[in-house]
């Protein structure tokens, strides 16, 4: 795999998109098996349900139980997962190789920039597509495997849709690294998009007039032309792979006509920010390169810039959250009564018309988690970091064991989880003390202990991952993994008993089951949490003492 440069960037990407296909398997074997249990009720079910709401999905009555799971997997995590893959890939391409160090020995090999481009491009949209394509063929065996039929579902050309739109997100985080060398620029740039697109491609049709803004967002057209039921809108993948190209050409231009480096870059916009003082403060605190008290105090450091962010960001969403319930009471809980149980349950059947339901779903099921768990995997993948950036043996010449290095590094994931956990608390807070809501504020405490403790998990995977490997992407490959399968584990037992057991084994399950902001905290859900995840780092520091470190 080493004897060209396009075989070695695919061997460097393969175990995190392995591990992201793996997921989707997961989450689809579980969703028909939870399905599997509606038998003929699917066509009531159904009709249960808005008309507005299947039709935003793409799906209908003839497309049975293997249409709800495809329907979740095509509009919801599978874009996810494969988009943020490309992403990730995209932004590492060339940027990643200047951040670390190593353009300068790619580029003294006899071939020329655009050359090493191509190669460093053709990985990226190798790895996609085989992907989409494991992705496409683990939906297929799942929906076989419980003796259901897929001749009414297009799954095909639904992955084309989604790996056109995933590669159009690659490419713009492709077009910027190679445009800018600032790898965290790229990277951060693409998934804010992604998120974006999901949220305007989603809520803009529900507004009159809203569905003609929405068509400029890419995830607009995973399902615009219901490809599940009427197959591949060949008109619109074109442009899709269009745009793709023309901005793979932009990055082209871009890349062949700049100085490279051979380090951690800055993008210029931000150098001239920094000669504003002012400015220069903030972006010196948000870059977070400056303590060096001890191992945790230097990794929390480095964690300022998510931290601000995903932190940040909670503590808005979450305060906000409480003055907006008095102003949707009104139909929320009309609204969300519209839908049948099995919809409901992927958000815990939170009950909107109450501001503890109202929290629950729009919060605490689905964005609270996935902030965390960006933070949390991030602090924990950051040990496998240090052997990549070749500074593992600075930390190691300090007079600690490799055993108390490691610990200490499992400390500052907690203590990032719990940075998150404290956003939660103080935002939710916030937002029942402004809008008058009555929530107890025993009861929000005791949600943030189980937000710190699904964190914990989550970082303490990654960990686990990084420390046996010493690689980044396998370290966040597992935990994104847990939090995948673990959500899935959880929303589709609230579907079908049958998988409460397994349920069990989702950090999810002790997290949200009980509904905290209701009932408050029960003595094993933090001793599940912490004692999972303690054993984690246990397994994770036991493994990094006994092999062999990189770099």
């Amino acid at each position: 795999m080493l004897r060209t440069l396009y075989l070695k960037s695919i061997r460097d990407r393969a175990a995190s998109a392995l591990i992201g296909a793996s997921s989707l398997w997961f989450v689809a074997v579980f969703g028909m098996w939870a399905y599997a249990g509606l038998g003929d009720d699917s066509v009531s079910f159904f009709d249960d349900m808005p008309a507005f709401y299947t039709d935003l999905i793409g799906i209908n009555g003839d497309a049975g139980v293997a249409g709800l799971m495809l329907s979740m997997m095509f509009n919801f995590i599978g874009p996810f997962v494969v988009a943020g893959i490309a992403v990730s890939m995209g932004a590492a391409a060339l940027a990643g190789e200047e951040n670390d160090g190593t353009m300068n020995v790619l580029t003294t090999a006899p071939r020329s920039r655009s050359r090493l481009l191509a190669s460093k491009g053709l990985a990226a949209l190798t790895i996609a597509l085989v992907v989409n394509v494991l992705a496409w063929a683990g939906y297929l065996v799942s929906i076989l495997a419980f003796g259901e039929s897929a001749a009414d579902v297009n799954i095909g050309a639904a992955t084309v849709h989604v790996t056109a739109v995933a590669l159009l997100y690659g490419a713009v985080a492709f077009a910027l690294g190679a445009a800018t060398g600032h790898q965290r620029l790229a990277s951060g740039v693409g998934t804010a998009f992604l998120v974006v697109s999901f949220f305007g491609a989603g809520l803009l049709p529900m507004i009159d007039g809203g569905e003609d803004w929405a068509k400029i967002f890419p995830w607009y057209y995973i399902n615009a032309a219901s490809p599940l039921v009427d197959g591949v809108d060949w008109t619109q993948v074109l442009v899709l792979l269009a745009i793709t190209a023309a901005l793979v050409v932009v990055g082209w231009a871009a890349y062949v006509r700049r100085d490279l480096v051979s380090g951690a870059t800055t993008v210029p916009l931000l150098a001239r920010f920094q000669e504003d003082e002012r400015l220069a403060r903030m972006l010196e605190l948000l870059r977070g390169r400056s303590s060096t008290r001890g191992i945790v105090g230097k990794a929390l450091s480095e964690s300022r810039a998510i931290l601000t962010i995903a932190g940040g960001g909670i503590f808005l969403m979450t305060a906000l959250m409480g003055p907006m319930f008095n102003l949707v009471s009104d139909f929320v809980g009309e609204f969300a009564d519209a839908f049948p149980d099995n919809i409901m349950a992927m958000v815990g059947f939170a009950d909107y018309s109450r501001p503890e339901g109202w929290y629950h779903g729009e919060m605490l099921s689905i964005t609270v988690p996935v902030a965390v768990a960006v933070a949390a995997i991030a602090a924990g993948a950051a040990l496998a970091g240090e052997e990549r950036a070749r500074t593992i043996s600075v930390l190691l010449g300090s007079p600690l064991s490799r055993a108390a290095v490691a610990w200490r590094r499992a400390l500052a994931v907690l203590a990032v989880a719990a940075v998150n956990a404290l956003a939660t608390v103080a935002g939710i807070a916030l937002g029942n003390w402004v809008g008058g809501l009555g929530i107890s504020y025993l009861h929000i405490l005791a949600t943030g202990v189980l937000v710190w403790g699904l964190g914990a998990v989550f970082g303490a995977a990654a960990f686990l991952g990084g420390a046996l490997t010493g690689q980044p992407k396998v370290a966040v490959g597992v935990g994104t993994g847990v939090a995948v399968v673990g959500w899935a584990l959880t929303a589709f037992a609230a579907v079908n008993d049958a998988l409460v057991p397994i349920a069990h084994l989702s950090p999810y399950y002790y997290y949200t089951w009980e509904f905290p902001l209701d009932n408050g905290l029960y003595w094993y859900q933090p001793v599940v949490l912490f004692g999972a995840a303690a054993a984690l780092f246990a397994a994770g520091v036991a493994g990094y003492v006994r092999r062999d470190l990189k770099g």
